[in-house]
């Protein structure tokens, strides 16, 4: 149900017990969540935050690889099946049962998304079959990366039963998990709750409210003044403020991904294809000063990526900073056509935080020299461009991949895929079909070895290619109160995302 009451975070007590030992958890956040549809919405901090309260996946991979169960009891994937068998006796918090018919409809559901289909292409859903509490799926391919896939927030296992209701919109969730959702005031708030007939471990916290906000600078002032306990942060002033220990009774937790954060460019002739010519592709990646710009901006936080994945990835191989060349971009540029008197306009989108907005004002001066007129009007409101992102007709974005457990890291390749449908960098196969085939024979392989020289040699290709521009290592940062001693360990190790679970008192 949805309570009417908006307290707002200037209202908001600061940590959070009452007379009964009721306890309350408020954290502050950049994005507001626009629909809880797992497929389509959770590359959000406030969207994902909320999925690992309220809802569940049938098990996790670790950074080590390991697969830890959650509401599978078993799984045995072969070449060409996978077999999983559910725990039996798990409720949703509606009180409806969790079975192999909502399993199925979650696959389903994802495999049908723009933003996801491309993930499940291996499994034949239509082939699958249901002996009481197993599902036995065929497979078109084997698909390396599907057990990362299926421990990921995004497959959240849904509710069949409400999800087939006639009208039903994603504008609610309801999962298996400890919390529930109470409350949701659009671009101000959302409230949850514990789940009382939560079928796990009770978890600690009553309640936690989770606040937007547009402006860092204003949840890091009610961070500061107490209003807050925990709170997202992506600039540089505000990490470096806590990690000096410059306020006091706040501690800071920074979570290293294996993801690389970078300038994603539309070259197919599917969306925009503004830069579908390499010369201005070049042109872009040699105008730039990326070791400048991250040392400017990010006040020693930040460390220069090296390679389109983390270094802590196992296909890491260190591709380098491409180089700083201002002629040589004037050069590429006048093979395309392009100039300084002539310019090529391009259109950004990107979530308008602080570091993304800096981050294309910087490129923006750099790029005016060579003849790139980059249009910021689209750095804004999560809410205002996820249409745009989701259809992928932007020019260019700022993005990374999710995913950085330690089985495999084609989660975090397929979004630079040539094959991949649900990202701003697509095209036909036709356009890469030597990376095509190093990515897809490197995902289906069930030989790690191979596995690993394919995908070292599609990351070579997409950097020769200038596909995408690396800028940084992405990494995660949170200030949390003292008053909150396991905050040191409530960063998911898998996503680097807060993970509510993990705090206890």
């Amino acid at each position: 149900f949805r309570r009417v009451l908006f307290r707002s975070a200037a209202d908001a007590a600061a940590p959070a017990e009452d007379e009964g030992g009721y306890k309350v958890f408020t954290y502050g956040t950049d994005a507001n969540s626009t629909t809880f549809d797992p497929a389509s919405d959770l590359q959000t901090n406030s969207g994902a935050f909320l999925v690992y309260c309220v809802g569940e996946t049938l098990w996790t991979v670790d950074t080590d690889g390991n697969v830890n169960y959650v509401l599978a009891d078993s799984m045995e994937y072969t070449e060409d099946t996978l077999t999983i068998t559910l725990k039996e006796g798990i409720t949703f918090s509606n009180g409806d049962a969790f079975d192999a018919e909502d399993v199925l409809f979650t696959l389903r559901h994802a495999a049908s998304q723009p933003r996801t289909m491309s993930m499940y292409a291996g499994l034949n859903l239509d082939a699958a079959t249901v002996d009481g509490s197993t599902i036995t799926i065929p497979m078109n391919y084997y698909d390396a990366a599907l057990v990362d896939l299926l421990g990921n927030c995004n497959n959240m296992m849904l509710d069949s039963e409400v999800c087939d209701q006639e009208g039903y919109g994603y504008d609610w969730i309801i999962g298996t998990g400890p919390y529930v959702l109470q409350e949701w005031n659009e671009s101000q708030n959302y409230i949850i709750t514990r789940n009382e007939s939560y079928w796990g471990e009770k978890p600690y916290y009553d309640e936690f409210d989770v606040y937007f906000y547009s402006e860092e600078s204003t949840r890091y002032a009610d961070f500061q003044s107490g209003k807050l306990d925990g709170v997202y942060l992506t600039e540089a002033t505000y990490i470096n403020n806590l990690n000096s220990g410059a306020m006091a009774g706040a501690n800071l937790i920074t979570a290293v991904e294996n993801s690389v954060y970078g300038f994603e460019m539309a070259w197919n002739s599917e969306s925009t294809g503004v830069f579908s010519d390499i010369n201005i592709r070049k042109a872009f990646a040699h105008c730039l000063d990326i070791p400048s710009m991250v040392d400017a901006l990010g006040e020693g936080v930040y460390t220069v990526a090296t390679d389109i994945v983390g270094e802590n990835s196992w296909v890491y191989e260190n591709n380098g900073v491409y180089e700083y060349d201002v002629e040589k971009a004037k050069e590429y540029m006048s093979k395309a056509g392009y100039s300084k008197e002539n310019p090529l306009n391009v259109a950004v989108y990107a979530e308008g935080t602080a570091w993304n907005a800096a981050m294309f004002e910087a490129a923006q001066s750099y790029c005016s020299e060579v003849g790139i007129n980059l249009d910021l009007s689209g750095v804004a409101d999560f809410a205002t461009i996820l249409p745009v992102l989701l259809s992928g007709q932007q020019d260019m974005s700022l993005g990374q991949g999710s995913n950085g457990s330690g089985l495999d890291p084609a989660n975090l390749l397929q979004q630079f895929s040539p094959t991949a449908d649900n990202v701003l960098i697509r095209t036909a196969a036709a356009d890469f079909p030597e990376l095509a085939e190093d990515f897809t024979k490197g995902q289906s392989s069930m030989d790690q070895a191979e596995r690993e020289k394919l995908y070292k040699e599609f990351i070579k290709g997409i950097y020769d290619n200038y596909l995408f521009v690396p800028i940084c290592q992405g990494t995660k940062n949170y200030g949390v109160l003292d008053t909150h001693p396991s905050a040191a360990n409530a960063v998911n190790p898998v996503s680097c995302w807060l993970d509510p679970k993990l705090l206890t008192d």
